[in-house]
């Protein structure tokens, strides 16, 4: 099975979350394990004579059950703690925030404990059916954890299985969510807000992106002409993605001025590996943390090193992560031994180590180039070849991602993606927040490859 460590944020799409996201899909448990049966079980009649049946999570029918589903997960697999009284909080804001509804049909609302009976006493005025009440729930669970735990339907699913794959079909940026009030630590955020925007941290080149004029550290604030506002950022990204040929417009905020950039959307091809060699230096960027991207950058690596090169070049920057399966391939890459990262849960803390091939010379100079959009996987990699010794780490501080998600499907053919635990290094390194510092502080703005890899190389 393959273990995510997502970035920046879910995502890595073609409007791309930094995310990520690309996570183990595991089958959600058959009947929750951790429910109790509240004793106000039974119905409701709202003003507007709307009933909704309240019934245990034993007693949910199928088009309700995910909310039981992923109830017991957040009790038994989520990193920290969290009160019914924060949950039932936010899933009760979660039916609020719904557009509402004049629907007369009756309504069914599963209680994982009596405390939820609250969020049942919202529905009848805000949701339209019982699939919108649920879907809306869970969500609301989902925003009382970390920006990284979300949930995902159906279609946001496929959009991240797709991405995966390393072809999708959108504009091809990479983006994050940050809460502009958060000065210290992770800024992270997951509804987009006023002061939870939505950034370019970087655009795919010969992306639709790229050439709409899409530039880093522009601020999405509409798409179509709507207001993003309290918005997720599976939502943004849903509706910015589509299929080759069609359009869509994105409202941005600039220094100052507001533009409207329509896109015509196309198959963006996520360039997860590529290489070169400037005269005795090797040159090699790994742009994401796919399922192929180790063999990949094996096979990169492998070329360079047949020639002769005197110093390998390992570029980072803009890499959101991905898998936890790929990043300890690609340090194996470099070390002969030892372990990568070490997992802390609630119920234990597990080490991976290498696998004990590498390829690069143990002689061979190597240096890391890292920036603020280096998270995740990325931000392991990195750590643990500076924590060895085995390279020098170049630019400036990474993003600071130190969690790992989980994606656990759910029976309506949806996921819930939740943080399982936190990762340091073998030697107890713990930066999430503030990221990974460099040995060397390097500006690599406006510079092409072959001064970006000479540059890093002259660093060593």
């Amino acid at each position: 099975m393959k273990r995510s460590l997502p970035l920046l944020f879910a995502f890595v799409l073609a409007l791309s979350a930094c995310t990520t996201t690309t996570s183990t899909s595991t089958t959600a448990p058959e009947s929750p394990t951790t429910t109790a049966v509240p004793p106000e079980t039974g119905s409701s009649v709202a003003e507007n004579g709307r009933v909704t049946t309240v019934v245990s999570c034993a007693d949910a029918p199928d088009e309700v059950a995910i909310v039981c589903e992923a109830y017991d997960l957040i009790q038994r697999l989520y990193v920290d703690e969290v009160p019914d009284a924060l949950l039932v909080e936010a899933a009760t804001q979660a039916v609020v925030d719904l557009d509402g509804s004049t629907a007369t049909t009756d309504l069914v609302c599963p209680v994982p404990t009596t405390a939820f009976k609250e969020t049942c006493d919202a529905l009848a005025d805000e949701a339209e059916n019982n699939t919108e009440a649920a879907e809306a729930i869970v969500r609301g669970l989902a925003n009382a954890l970390d920006a990284n735990s979300i949930y995902l339907d159906s279609d946001a699913l496929a959009l991240i299985e797709e991405e995966q794959e390393g072809q999708i079909e959108g504009i091809g940026a990479l983006v994050t969510a940050e809460d502009s009030t958060i000065t210290e630590g992770n800024p992270q955020c997951s509804v987009i807000s006023e002061t939870c925007q939505l950034i370019i941290v970087s655009v795919i080149e010969s992306s639709p992106a790229e050439a709409g004029g899409i530039q880093e550290d522009d601020m999405i604030i509409g798409v179509n002409g709507e207001d993003i506002a309290g918005w997720s950022l599976d939502q943004v990204t849903a509706t910015v993605r589509g299929p080759a040929g069609t359009d869509v417009s994105l409202t941005i905020a600039r220094a100052g001025t507001t533009l409207e950039i329509l896109i015509t959307r196309a198959a963006v091809v996520i360039p997860v590996v590529s290489s070169s060699t400037f005269g005795d230096v090797g040159y090699v960027s790994l742009n994401l943390f796919t399922e192929t991207a180790d063999e990949q950058l094996k096979e990169a690596i492998e070329g360079l090193l047949a020639t002769g090169v005197d110093e390998l070049v390992l570029d980072l920057r803009n890499d959101p992560g991905g898998l936890l399966d790929t990043a300890i391939e690609v340090t194996s890459l470099f070390l002969p031994d030892g372990d990568v990262v070490i997992t802390q849960s609630p119920d234990n803390d597990r080490a991976y180590a290498v696998s004990g091939n590498p390829i690069v010379p143990q002689d061979l100079p190597v240096v890391v180039i890292i920036n603020k959009g280096s998270a995740s996987a990325s931000e392991v990699v990195s750590a643990v070849l500076q924590e060895r010794g085995r390279a020098l780490i170049v630019g400036e501080n990474s993003f600071g991602k130190n969690t790992v998600q989980q994606r656990f499907s759910l029976s309506n053919g949806g996921a819930f993606k939740l943080t399982i635990a936190r990762w340091v290094t073998p030697g107890g390194l713990d930066f999430g927040g503030d990221g990974l510092a460099p040995d060397v502080a390097l500006d690599f703005t406006d510079l092409d490859l072959e001064a970006a890899a000479n540059l890093a190389a002259a660093a060593n």
